[in-house]
């Protein structure tokens, strides 16, 4: 195990069935590292996720946050811990406001109580441009504010490490720029981030190593517009359409943008659509 690794997975396999979710994954990342993982649908990105949140315990191999063994603990405790997460499809509570659905995840995943988790929920509701919604029920709540929700939500419980599930997807241009400011500002808090998405301007724009995953194994890791470039990670997106769209590199050079189209993999029960 690398000593200064945040979250390490040693040979984590999963599956469901004949379906591979993972097969031996292992890789680290350090503390307030910017990471980013596509694939095209039904690689195991968001049961990925599961397995280092904790939704999905691993049939094998060992999951470590801060050099400590967490393989066997379930999603509560591991929030407690410093890991957060959003999820692919935004549901607050619809009948409670903005405030409210902050205030639970200040409590209930960050463990803080009374003055201490007031505080974390309008802090989170500062930091994702929410203040203004807070008095509003959730239910009222546009796309681009639900996801905001959703980042706040995983910004209350005071995350060490914080998972994106596609938090950019169906957003306008400049909506999903909106957004890669404010997970800018979060990571450069100290939060790890690490960011599944189908939206690869938004990774492009903010992270600086990129992971490739499809079948359940990684095919690319390391700078974006390397990983976009290689020959193994262009294959995997066959029969997928890449849109024409380049945005530049600080490193020089050009990475192409868009994403898979079509299901492109079988999708795991209980995976969502991944």
């Amino acid at each position: 195990m690398s000593a200064d690794a945040l979250l390490q997975l040693d040979q984590v396999a999963k599956r469901f069935g004949r379906v591979i979710i993972a097969e031996d994954l292992s890789f680290a990342i350090a503390p307030g590292e910017a990471v980013g993982i596509v694939g095209p649908n039904g690689a195991g990105k968001t049961s990925l996720f599961g397995l280092i949140s904790g939704d999905l315990s691993p049939d094998a191999g060992k999951v470590t946050f801060d050099g400590r063994t967490v393989t066997r603990l379930n999603s509560a405790a591991r929030c407690r811990l410093g890991i957060g997460r959003t999820y692919q499809v935004p549901r607050p509570f619809g009948d409670m406001t903005v405030f409210e659905n902050v205030l639970v995840a200040a409590q209930q995943g960050g463990g803080l109580r009374r003055r201490a988790s007031y505080d974390a929920a309008a802090q989170a509701l500062e930091r994702t441009g929410m203040t203004g919604q807070a008095n509003v029920t959730a239910a009222r709540l546009g796309l681009l504010q639900r996801k905001r929700l959703e980042l706040a939500r995983a910004v209350a419980s005071g995350p060490r490490l914080l998972l994106l599930d596609e938090v950019a997807g169906g957003l306008t241009d400049p909506e999903v720029a909106q957004l890669v400011e404010i997970v800018r500002g979060i990571h450069a808090d100290g939060v790890a981030v690490i960011w599944i998405e189908h939206v690869v301007r938004a990774l492009t724009a903010f992270v600086t190593r990129l992971i490739c995953l499809a079948g359940g194994t990684f095919v690319g890791d390391g700078a974006p517009a390397a990983v976009l470039s290689d020959p193994a990670v262009r294959e995997v997106f066959l029969g997928t359409e890449v849109t024409a769209s380049l945005v530049p590199r600080g490193s020089g050079g050009t990475v192409p943008l868009g994403g898979p189209r079509g299901s492109g993999g079988t999708v795991p029960p209980g995976g969502g659509d991944e």
